[in-house]
């Protein structure tokens, strides 16, 4: 019996899959990676009993590249770091929710990041080569963690972060639950969070496919794509695949494009929320 699956049309007029080994001056890969998709499928609908398969990644528009300057600001924003606002020039502080509380009793002591570059500014200029006005088909199905009769654990985890309203039935853990839940809020518009294309400045529009939406008929070597990472206790690690467009369409089944089955495996068998 086939395994149950979606569709799902992702779209936006800015996208940015920056290739690992250009992090610095971003340079985007010309398609959509797995990581990302399935990021936009977790965004629109995630329970922690289950993981999203991207199968495939369909290119609906030509692939056009286009270059900005911008500024992006040196350090991150930690939740660990130190609210800068006491005078020093410390150029490891961030803005932390410590910064946000102390911005919010006292605001005339705030000094937030400035994003700009010059003199006294955390910000440096950096190109970024972007993928402009995309379309994408993503096709997947959900993979299930937990059997009906293992199941109490993940509702714990469940009811914990969502509440206990938006559980539904122990006894209904099938994948065809997932695809309905995700096909629902599809048509609805709803996700828990933006869903971007790469970056999160790159807002994504998602929903039904297009009765007029057509594959390109590209087809090119890109190489080696990261296919998403293992978040693990001692560490998270890495999984590429050699990737390739035929016809507009990139085939990303783990079955075909992750040769070693303990990589596979170790990749699969990880929610990176739970």
């Amino acid at each position: 019996m086939p395994m149950p699956s979606i569709r799902v049309r992702v779209s936006g007029d800015y996208a940015c899959f920056t290739r690992p080994e250009t992090k610095v001056e971003r340079y985007s890969y010309p398609v959509m990676t797995p990581s990302a998709a399935r990021n936009i499928l977790d965004a629109i609908c995630w329970r922690p009993q289950m993981r999203w398969i991207v199968t495939s990644i369909t290119v609906l528009k030509a692939i056009r590249l286009m270059s900005v300057l911008r500024n992006e600001v040196q350090h991150k924003a930690t939740i660990e770091s130190i609210a800068a606002g006491d005078g020093k020039k410390d150029k490891k502080q961030s803005i932390s929710f410590k910064a946000i509380r102390q911005w919010m009793d006292e605001p005339s002591r705030f000094r937030p990041l400035i994003a700009g570059a010059g003199n006294g500014t955390d910000g440096t200029p950096r190109n970024t080569t972007l993928l402009r006005d995309v379309a994408y088909w993503i096709d997947a199905y959900p993979r299930i963690f937990v059997a009906k009769d293992t199941r109490l654990e993940a509702d714990r985890i469940a009811k914990a972060e969502w509440g206990e309203a938006d559980l539904e039935a122990v006894d209904d853990n099938t994948p065809n639950k997932y695809v309905a839940m995700l096909e629902r809020r599809v048509r609805k518009g709803q996700c828990f969070q933006r869903p971007y294309l790469g970056c999160r400045e790159f807002a994504a529009e998602f929903g039904p496919p297009l009765e007029e939406d057509q594959p390109i008929s590209d087809s090119m070597e890109i190489g080696r794509m990261l296919y998403d990472i293992a978040f693990l206790a001692d560490g998270n690690r890495a999984a590429f695949f050699e990737a390739r467009l035929e016809n507009g369409v990139m085939v990303t089944v783990p079955e075909t494009v992750l040769a070693d089955a303990g990589r596979r495996q170790e990749v699969l068998s990880c929610s990176y929320r739970r």
